[in-house]
């Protein structure tokens, strides 16, 4: 049976530890680096954007799991502004002007054997809905341009599309509207 569960709510300690495990299982994989000069550069980039959000916002990571495997997970921020002195994530005030319309953000990965099941759907909608239970009015993520995850979230209703350039590149916020 899949459970949705936030990572916080895990009080034994192997436990949580074999859920962190997993959690970077799916991350190294879903990411577009996968190789490091070191293991503590490895472990740095983790901690950018994944582990930070575990230890700053733990009862915002959110857990997908089936028969305690982590199919997926969903780490957010339901203040953005707030964060910004907190999270050392590089342009992540790139796109600050907009936080007041999308106060809210998240990064959303899943084992490549539980992608196009729809339980990635499940889990925004479920932040969506938490968020509105919270008066939060709107919620953003970063991409970039061209990526495939563009057509998962204009989907699921994020319209608000920005492009701004960062080191070169190119970088796209979606935001959507919570009502």
């Amino acid at each position: 049976m899949i459970e949705i569960s936030k990572i916080n709510t895990i009080e034994d300690k192997m436990e949580f530890e074999d859920i962190v495990f997993q959690v970077k299982s799916i991350f190294y994989a879903s990411s577009s680096l996968k190789e490091f000069s070191s293991p503590e550069r490895k472990e740095a980039f983790f901690k950018r954007w994944c582990g930070d959000y575990i230890s700053l916002f733990p009862e915002q990571f959110t857990l997908m799991t089936e028969d305690k495997k982590v199919l997926g997970y969903l780490s957010g921020c339901m203040d953005s502004s707030s964060a910004i002195s907190v999270l050392e994530v590089p342009g992540f005030n790139l796109f600050s002007d907009l936080f007041r319309s999308y106060p809210a953000h998240f990064h959303i990965n899943f084992r490549p054997d539980c992608r196009g099941r729809g339980l990635g759907s499940q889990l925004v909608e479920g932040y969506c809905e938490d968020l509105r239970e919270q008066g939060i009015t709107g919620v953003h993520l970063v991409t970039s341009p061209g990526a495939a995850n563009i057509i998962f979230y204009q989907r699921l209703s994020f319209r608000h599309e920005v492009k701004r350039e960062f080191n070169q590149m190119c970088l796209l916020l979606m935001g959507r509207l919570l009502e």
